[in-house]
């Protein structure tokens, strides 16, 4: 079926790194001819760089209203799970809703295999997650890719191009290392990215540690030598990165915004490589897995000690500019 003409919604969680995955699958509806809306709270401050996009604050729009108002809505299921049960029925009541989620819809609400319809055309099986098998070898981005051909029939586009061009620089000698993320059995020691940081200024990169602001401080202390930033919003964030070599992250959204915007990730993951939330948007990035890992005494997995991170500064190598000029920024 052709989109030309029709209107698409897509309303995705509101982490960063799934924003990213459903800026793709907006990508993939506007290639094929639709206008599409991106119902985000996270992204809103950054719709300057998405010109092919009509971003709005999630205030502002509601399941019913969008579904009235579009074509086509592509949600993540939990905007629909947090309504009163009356509200609830009224939006399973669309058949132009699809609830997506990545990996599993609740058992308690009939959405899997829930068909829609947009101007009279069934497509089955639209309710669904996106991945269906963890280790399969996919990435998320792969998988969504999977849901838009198999399900919409639409042929699947590289998003690299979907971030305005005033972002794409020629990469300089900075490097990202985002340390935490709001998972901490998935985070790498601060102390091994503290001696990652020494290493690569000493084959002249320059490191800065990004963070949320209420970790500021805590990182201030923590990587003291070192630049600290931290952006109240993703628009902030997204100019900041524009231009570095690398982003080095845990499992995190900074890694999916790094590969997004078409830059070198290096992702620390704490079990094996080609983990279903690599950061998959380009070529350009290595995960880095422990080679063993044990059970501790207290049921905890050791393994960040054998995460062979030597691997970065040898992908890296040495930077031997003359002049570094510090981006500006909110650096602490």
């Amino acid at each position: 079926m052709k989109f030309q003409g029709l209107t698409v919604a897509v309303v995705p969680p509101k982490a960063l790194g799934d924003v990213t995955l459903y800026l793709h699958l907006a990508w993939q509806f506007h290639q094929a001819g639709a206008q599409v809306r991106f119902i985000s709270n996270t992204l809103f401050s950054a719709r300057e760089f998405f010109t092919w996009l009509r971003i709005e604050p999630l205030e502002q729009a509601d399941l019913q209203s969008l579904a009235g108002d579009c074509d086509l809505v592509v949600a993540y299921f939990g905007h629909l799970a947090k309504k009163d049960p009356a509200e609830r029925e009224r939006c399973l009541a669309r058949d132009n809703i699809a609830y997506v989620t990545a990996k599993k819809l609740p058992r308690d609400i009939p959405l899997q295999g829930r068909n829609v319809t947009v101007v009279g055309q069934c497509f089955k099986g639209a309710s669904m997650p996106f991945c269906l098998q963890s280790r399969a070898g996919l990435s998320m981005r792969e998988w969504i890719d999977r849901y838009v051909a198999t399900v919409y029939g639409i042929p699947v586009a590289s998003s690299l191009d979907m971030v305005c061009p005033s972002l794409r620089r020629e990469p300089g000698n900075r490097v990202l290392i985002f340390p935490t993320s709001p998972h901490s059995k998935k985070n790498y020691s601060m102390s091994g990215f503290r001696r990652l940081a020494q290493s690569l200024r000493k084959q002249g990169w320059q490191a800065e540690f990004i963070g949320l602001p209420s970790e500021s401080k805590e990182l201030q202390v923590f990587f003291s030598g070192f630049p600290v930033f931290t952006f109240a919003d993703i628009r902030g964030l997204m100019a900041h990165m524009a231009g570095v070599a690398a982003v080095i992250s845990n499992d995190s959204g900074g890694g999916h915004l790094g590969s997004m915007m078409g830059l070198r990730t290096f992702t620390i993951a704490r079990r094996y490589e080609n983990f279903v939330w690599r950061p998959g948007f380009n070529t350009k990035g290595m995960v880095l897995a422990p080679r063993f890992r044990f059970k501790w005494l207290d049921g905890d997995y050791i393994w960040r000690p054998f995460v062979p991170v030597g691997r970065i500064l040898e992908a890296l190598g040495c930077y031997s500019a003359v002049d570094v000029v510090t981006p500006q920024g909110e650096a602490h």
